[in-house]
C-alpha cells in the first residue's frame, strides 16, 4: 500500500511539472493561487458574493478564477463590462455548455441555449417579433387578470373561514395556470384535489433548476456517475418529453379540426409556433416548439420566484 501511495504521488510531481514547463504563458488578469484539479474553489464562501467581492477588493476591478476545468472571468468595472459585453460580445456571445442545458433543453434548441449563429438569430426573431413581442404579450393580458382574480376570490373564501393560506403554493398555482393558457390555451382542473395532483407533477418536471452542477467543474465525476445526476435527468427529459409533445400533438390534432386555422383568436403559444412550422419545417422543428415552450416556462418560474422573495 505504502509503495502504491509513493508511486501516485511520484505520478502527481511529474504531471504537475510538465504541466508547469510546458504551460503556455498568456495575457490573463490578476489571479490568486490555485490549486491542482480544484483551481479556486477554495477560495469561495458562503454568501457567494462577498467572498468574490473581498477577491476584487484585493485584485482589482478584473478577476481570473479557475473552478475545475471552467475558466471565469470576473468583473466589476463598467469599462470592463463595456469592452467585453459591448466591443467583443462575439467572444461573449455563447453560454457555457451545462449538463442540464445539454439533456434538458434539446440540445440548445432554444434562443437561450442555441449557440450564436444561424439558429440562434432566426430563434431570437421568432420568440421576439412573432410570439413575445409587446403586442403579443399584451393580448395574453386577459389570461394574467383571469388567473389573479381567481387567486383574489380564492384568498377571500380562505380567509374568510380562518384557515391558514400557503402563499407559496397559491403563487405556484397562479404561475403553473398561466403557463399553462399561454402555451397550450388551458388550464387545470379548479376541483383543489384534482389540482393538487396536477400541480405536484407539474412542479416535479419544470420547477427543477437548469444551473450548473457539480458534473460540469468536473467532468471526470459525469464518466463514474457521481450521485446519479446524469441518470435523473435524463429520467426528467423522458417526462418533460413526453408531456410536452402530447401537448403539441394535441393542439396540431385540434388545428387540423379547424378550416381556417389562421383565424383563431388569441392563438396560444405553440399554436402560433405550428403556424411558423408550417412555412419553415426545417427550422421549426418538434424539438424547436418544445423548447421554446420550455423557456416560456422558465422566465415564468423566474417570475413566480421574485413573487416568493417578495
Amino acid at each position: 500500500m505504502g509503495n502504491l501511495y509513493h508511486y501516485f504521488c511520484f505520478i502527481l510531481i511529474i504531471f504537475l511539472t510538465l504541466k508547469l514547463l510546458t504551460q503556455r504563458k498568456h495575457n490573463l488578469p490578476p489571479s490568486p493561487l490555485s490549486l491542482p484539479f480544484i483551481g479556486h474553489f477554495h477560495l469561495l464562501r458562503n454568501p457567494l458574493y462577498k467572498s468574490l467581492a473581498a477577491l476584487l477588493s484585493k485584485y482589482g476591478p478584473i478577476l481570473y478564477l479557475r473552478l475545475g476545468s471552467r475558466r471565469v472571468l470576473l468583473l466589476s468595472s463598467p469599462s470592463a463590462v463595456e469592452e467585453c459585453f459591448c466591443k467583443n460580445d462575439m467572444i461573449f456571445a455563447n453560454r457555457p455548455p451545462t449538463m442540464a442545458g445539454d439533456i434538458l433543453m434539446y440540445d440548445g434548441r432554444s434562443y437561450v441555449w442555441a449557440p450564436h449563429g444561424l439558429l440562434w438569430r432566426n430563434l431570437r426573431r421568432a420568440s421576439v417579433v412573432e410570439v413575445l413581442s409587446s403586442i403579443n404579450v399584451q393580448k395574453f393580458s386577459y389570461i394574467r387578470e383571469d388567473e389573479v382574480g381567481h387567486l383574489v376570490r380564492r384568498l377571500f373564501e380562505d380567509s374568510a373561514g380562518s384557515c391558514k393560506v400557503d402563499m407559496k403554493y397559491l403563487f405556484g398555482l397562479l404561475t403553473m395556470n398561466v403557463m399553462l393558457k399561454m402555451t397550450s390555451g388551458e388550464a387545470a382542473a379548479r376541483d383543489r384535489e384534482a389540482e393538487k395532483m396536477v400541480f405536484e407533477e407539474f412542479k416535479s418536471m419544470f420547477f427543477p433548476s437548469l444551473g450548473t452542477n457539480i458534473c460540469d467543474f468536473f467532468p471526470v465525476l459525469k464518466w463514474i456517475g457521481f450521485q446519479g445526476i446524469e441518470k435523473g435527468l435524463k429520467e426528467l427529459y423522458r417526462r418533460r418529453d413526453e408531456y410536452l409533445q402530447k401537448l403539441v400533438d394535441e393542439i396540431r390534432l385540434n388545428r387540423s379540426r379547424t378550416l381556417h386555422a389562421a383565424d383563431i383568436k388569441n392563438p396560444s403559444l405553440i399554436e402560433k409556433l405550428l403556424s411558423i412550422q408550417e412555412d419553415d419545417p426545417h427550422l421549426f422543428s418538434n424539438e424547436v416548439i418544445k423548447g421554446m415552450a420550455l423557456e416560456l416556462k422558465r422566465h415564468q418560474l423566474h417570475w413566480n420566484g421574485q413573487c416568493h422573495s417578495y
